[in-house]
């Protein structure tokens, strides 16, 4: 199988849609030796920042010299962006060999009654994941979560250190409704004895975690109980006997602080566990860190910035960045998927900008602009089919001074990065 024959094979398992339960995974994974018991990780869970936390963590892990392997999801432009060892994505040659084996083991594994059916879209790609780790001889793994927790595919792993982000409403259709039944989705990532880490608040979630933390024998960490003070140039945060002062996160935004702060914390954890992880290498992977698609610069003159806020919280922190820039001309363009809170997202996000256009990418689940433009009761000024066309008439509107930025979905962001990078968008808008 070519690098091409394991993108079709990808797409052919985007229609076994999401699978309840573990079982199917782990049987496959046993199938393939078990790959995820080859390196010690962290599990990053939560509703928003778990991927630059997770990016956080692997900096600083590469940096206190470990082989580091990093999963996350979704990918923006190529699909192997969510497979990397030291921070280079897996090679087309190492990813069609991965698939290829996941393939052969999961067909007959069916042909001997071990399993069902094949693998869904996202489980096939964890599992190539902790195939490509293995074969890297990877000393340290950081896995970002999917969906939810207790039942995401990357579960199937041991942790050293759970880690969740914080919690609020989004995937319900999912994950149940409301903030309580989704914290014990989130939770579902701790195990017995397993330190458990989380910048959540509120006095409900933190009880669910506390609780099922407890439940399990472990006592949940929370960030409420370390000290964080940012000034100017950088900030200093205190925990019990630790202390450090850091140069402030290479990532835009103020909760950059926030995720930044919970990944230092888990290194010091891990450090009191036994690993090798100096105050050096904690500050450099601080400053260092990239992470794509968020509060990303793609162009300036005007300044232009895509961002992958597409939850309430995710607007909430977007707006409170907006509001601090210095421009006056500022454009937005926005689109969602359907089954987004459209509504309060415009109303948390819009009134921050002069001019909003309103566009969809080329997905069945993406919202259409006139519904956007509805559901954000007359915040949306201009409507564009196509988001390039947003995006040059945006920048058009805001000048060579303004601010323009282009949020409301991953995918958006990815299918504008494909063609700002030009990019070749193989595998763009794919699975989950």
């Amino acid at each position: 199988m070519n690098f091409p024959q394991a993108l079709r094979y990808l797409d052919a398992l985007i229609g076994m849609g999401i699978k309840v339960g573990l079982d199917h995974t782990r049987t496959l994974a046993r199938a393939l030796g078990d790959p995820q018991r080859s390196f010690p990780c962290v599990i990053v869970g939560g509703t928003n920042g778990k991927g630059s936390t997770a990016a956080y963590l692997a900096t600083i892990l590469q940096g206190a010299g470990y082989r580091t392997g990093l999963f996350t999801s979704p990918h923006l432009v190529d699909v192997r962006e969510r497979i990397r060892v030291n921070g280079r994505m897996i090679g087309k040659e190492a990813f069609a060999e991965a698939a290829s084996r996941l393939r052969t083991t999961a067909e007959e594994a069916v042909r001997n009654g071990l399993l069902e059916g094949c693998p869904t879209y996202f489980e096939a790609l964890t599992l190539m994941g902790f195939l490509h780790f293995m074969r890297e001889r990877v000393e340290a793994g950081v896995l970002e979560v999917g969906l939810g927790g207790r039942l995401d595919c990357t579960n199937i792993a041991d942790p050293s250190v759970s880690v969740v982000t914080n919690v609020s409403r989004d995937h319900e259709e999912w994950l149940g409704k409301g903030v309580m039944r989704i914290a014990r989705e989130k939770a579902g990532i701790f195990r017995p004895g397993v330190p458990a880490l989380t910048a959540a608040n509120g006095t409900r979630v933190l009880s669910v975690l506390r609780g099922e933390a407890e439940r399990l024998g472990t006592r949940l960490l929370p960030m409420s109980d370390c000290r964080v003070n940012v000034g100017t140039n950088g900030w200093r945060m205190e925990c019990g006997d630790d202390s450090l002062d850091l140069p402030l996160p290479a990532l835009p935004g103020g909760h950059q602080v926030d995720n930044a702060a919970l990944a230092v914390r888990c290194c010091w954890v891990l450090r009191r566990m036994g690993w090798p992880i100096s105050d050096e290498s904690i500050r450099q992977g601080i400053a260092g860190a990239r992470w794509p698609g968020r509060l990303e610069l793609a162009a300036r003159w005007p300044e232009t910035y895509l961002d992958g806020a597409h939850n309430p919280d995710g607007c909430r922190a977007l707006a409170r960045w907006v509001a601090e820039r210095p421009e006056g001309r500022r454009a937005l363009v926005f689109t969602a998927m359907k089954d987004k809170p459209i509504g309060v997202m415009a109303q948390l996000l819009f009134p921050y900008f002069g001019r909003v256009w309103a566009t969809a990418v080329p997905m069945t689940r993406c919202a259409q602009p006139e519904i956007i433009r509805r559901r954000s009761r007359g915040l949306v000024t201009d409507l564009a089919e196509e988001p390039r066309e947003a995006l040059a008439a945006a920048r058009r509107w805001a000048g060579s001074g303004g601010l323009v930025v282009a949020a409301g979905s991953l995918y958006l962001v990815g299918y504008l990065k494909s063609f700002l990078e030009e990019a070749d968008p193989l595998s763009w808008g794919s699975g989950l």
